[in-house]
């Protein structure tokens, strides 16, 4: 009997930890059972339609690798800028024949018009997504991080200025075309410290910037050429990604960063469009930019890493030079920014780019 009892108690833990092993796997893998259910209806869509300004060689780059992790979603780009491509949304949204899922764009003017949808499951069907990568908003998926800074020649600014910071722009020496002014990158004003008023900003743009005659050049890689060239000895508030991407493999290796402040925001996103015609692609899509993969891309093509990490170029250079990195929201650098430029701009007498 006692026999008996004991070979029913041992097919009974048998059979307890049978169905332990079969339901404890299925339970730690539910984000995979989603990832898969997620990927197969974005299969049947077959396509994703986005808005962006990328050009063939990271396209290439970029769709290459997607379609080899994809096969069966096709990816189609509308060449477009951010500003025409909100215009085409308008568009689409007005008359109800939506084409467009994704567009790589601004989030704020995007976000005030009620076109973005958060993808609010995100990290739980792909949990190894680094939070980085992906807008606060969950509504897309991120470039690295873009840094503004004060470029500077270490071979042309005097000794006893360096490191240069924004503090001694108004040193004479740095007068008469000394230093460049873009015009086409009106926005970054408020930029330059992050606690400082409006009017703070106005009375530095007056007494500093105005008074220095600066060589005016009209979008980053002009500002940036006249720098590597020596016309002009620093940039205020430029993005520094052009410096690792275009201008470091030609050996350009005396500039620097004045290192006072130096803002970062958070890269620009492919932002995912509300009601989009088709959201499975979509996400999918928005997935694959986030992963290290394509983030490496952006690195190699752009320029872009991540700032905070001193493991790669950008963050090495910034540690380097002692630059004080902070962040800003979206409504800071889209809204005021734009208005505190504009003003800057009449200081110029220069005329205010439409919106």
């Amino acid at each position: 009997m006692k026999k008996k009892i004991m070979v029913i108690a041992a097919i009974l833990v048998d059979a307890i930890l049978a169905g332990l092993a079969i339901s404890m796997p299925a339970y730690a893998a539910t984000h995979e059972a989603n990832q898969q259910a997620l990927i197969e209806a974005a299969k049947k869509e077959g396509v994703v339609n986005i808005i962006a300004g990328w050009p063939p060689k990271e396209t290439k780059a970029i769709f290459g690798a997607f379609g080899r992790a994809y096969p069966p979603i096709k990816v189609r780009q509308t060449m477009m800028s951010g500003r025409e491509g909100l215009e085409r949304l308008r568009a689409e949204f007005a008359s109800g024949r939506r084409g467009t899922d994704l567009i790589s764009s601004s989030f704020y003017d995007l976000e005030i018009a009620g076109m973005l949808q958060p993808w609010k499951d995100w990290f739980e069907i792909f949990p190894d997504t680094k939070k980085r990568a992906v807008h606060p908003s969950l509504s897309g998926a991120l470039e690295p991080p873009a840094v503004k800074g004060l470029m500077y020649r270490t071979d042309l600014v005097p000794r006893d200025l360096q490191p240069l910071t924004y503090a001694k722009l108004s040193d004479p020496r740095l007068s008469g075309g000394k230093i460049a002014f873009n015009i086409r990158q009106y926005e970054h004003y408020a930029h330059l410290y992050p606690k400082w008023s409006d009017e703070e900003i106005i009375r530095y743009a007056r007494e500093v910037l105005v008074p220095q005659k600066p060589k005016i050049c009209n979008g980053g890689a002009a500002c940036w050429e006249m720098l590597v060239r020596g016309e002009t000895w620093a940039i205020p508030a430029l993005q520094s990604h052009q410096y690792f991407s275009r201008y470091l493999p030609k050996g350009i290796v005396n500039i620097a960063m004045g290192s006072d402040v130096a803002p970062v925001d958070e890269g620009k996103p492919m932002l995912f469009l509300k009601d989009a015609p088709n959201p499975n692609a979509a996400k999918v899509f928005l997935y694959w930019l986030a992963t290290e993969e394509v983030q490496a891309i952006y690195l190699q093509l752009r320029g872009r890493a991540d700032p905070y990490d001193a493991n790669n170029i950008i963050g090495e250079w910034m540690q380097k030079h002692g630059a004080k990195l902070f962040n800003h929201p979206d409504s800071e650098r889209e809204a005021r920014s734009r208005e505190l430029g504009a003003m800057v701009l009449r200081m110029f007498g220069l005329p205010v780019p439409k919106k």
